[in-house]
């Protein structure tokens, strides 16, 4: 009798997942790596007082109510040159012209922009008052010392580099990636590099689910077809396992005859759950084996890839420490949608015209995964989903 449980049970069970160990790496080699620790600012940007405009660094008190008509006179004490320290510090009546971005006079207090000023010889023409700080970026606007500028579990983007760079932080701690290998199962299968003779099929789940995990950020190796042999399978389950943290076996994970995946898990480790109550993908098991897990995924292509992106991937975050991000769509469902209660179901869906249409396929399909938009989830109980309804489209 298979173990069957439902997406929040196997969730539940994730749980005893440890997360893989750290790892140091330059900033240059961070991209895609996920974030071990928060990073903390050590220390101010920009860092010091500087201009947000071209202009005139003054003393704001010394354009009170000036006007075109009636301007402000300053003495110009020459000019500031952008990443060097000012020579020079205002005292009352006096102004120093600022780049963009260069750091403010000790005495000034505003600057006042380029278009609202006049030079004449060594004096400067102010027609519009300054406000105290106008213009003027201050030492820790943009970030502040012990401020977390990005959170542990982050995946890091090339806007994180910026910023860590920013911060001169060069070597940051990461998650090691999880090591994936990938068993695909079958006499039928052939690899994709040769001819095809009828009725033989390419193997498809392991070039997806390899890719899939490397998209993920594992190191995913795909060790290749296994033939539908028990001893054969063992063997190259067991040596993976010694190399991975988990190992995905594609097909071979139902009740049938030539199904040996719930053996070999049997005697490697202990079974967590045989079937999932979803649709696609219910045949799916699980195993345990020390820290490390055997997956059993189903063998139709589209059935691997929902369970694989849509729970088996939670396994990944899980061990990674990774922060999920929600990349969602909130849409009306453009015509209605029967089901059958008791399972979960995750529908394909086309996007037009702000509508999610479902698209029918059976689980062998594989069409359907560079036709579809994404999925909308069904909850068991539901028995489908109403026209105009609003839906969750999982991208």
């Amino acid at each position: 009798m298979l173990k069957v449980l439902n997406v929040s049970e196997v969730l539940n069970i994730f749980e005893c997942a440890k997360e893989v160990d750290n790892e140091k790496v330059d900033i240059n080699s961070a991209l895609g790596r996920v974030l071990a620790e928060d990073v903390v600012a050590c220390e101010n940007l920009p860092g010091f007082k500087r201009s947000s405009v071209d202009g005139y660094a003054l003393i704001s008190n010394d354009t009170y109510l000036c006007s075109e008509s009636m301007p402000a006179i300053l003495k110009n004490k020459g000019s500031i040159v952008i990443g060097e320290r000012p020579k020079y510090s205002l005292n009352e009546g006096e102004c120093i012209y600022i780049p963009t971005g260069a750091m403010l006079p000790d005495g000034a207090d505003a600057v006042a922009m380029i278009e609202d000023c006049e030079e004449l010889g060594d004096e400067v023409l102010i027609n519009k008052p300054t406000s105290r700080w106008e213009n003027v970026v201050f030492e820790d606007d943009d970030v502040k010392i012990g401020e977390v500028v990005i959170k542990k579990g982050t995946v890091i983007e090339d806007r994180h580099i910026a910023v860590l760079a920013g911060l001169g932080i060069t070597n940051v701690n990461v998650k090691r990636k999880v090591k994936a290998t990938v068993i695909s199962t079958g006499d039928e299968l052939i690899s994709p590099y040769e001819k095809r003779e009828i009725p033989k099929v390419r193997d498809i789940n392991g070039y997806y689910l390899t890719s899939a995990l490397i998209k993920d950020g594992c190191d995913a190796k795909y060790k290749g077809i296994s033939k539908d042999n028990e001893e054969e399978l063992f063997t190259l389950v067991k040596e993976s396992l010694e190399e991975s943290d988990i190992v995905f076996i594609s097909g071979g994970s139902s009740a049938g005859n030539r199904d040996f995946t719930i053996n070999i898990m049997e005697r490697l480790g202990e079974v967590l759950f045989h079937g999932i109550a979803i649709k696609p993908g219910k045949p799916t098991l699980m195993a345990k084996v020390g820290e490390k897990f055997i997956v059993g995924l189903p063998g139709h292509p589209l059935s691997c890839a929902v369970v694989y992106r849509f729970i088996m991937s939670e396994l990944v975050d899980r061990m990674l420490g990774r922060i999920k991000v929600d990349n969602s769509l909130i849409l009306k469902m453009g015509e209605n949608y029967h089901k059958a209660k008791g399972r979960e179901e995750y529908l394909p869906v086309r996007i037009e015209g702000g509508y999610a249409y479902p698209i029918y396929a059976k689980s062998s399909a594989i069409s359907v995964m560079a036709k579809c938009d994404g999925f909308i989830k069904i909850e068991r109980d539901l028995e489908g989903v109403m026209k105009e309804q609003e839906v969750i489209v999982m991208r």
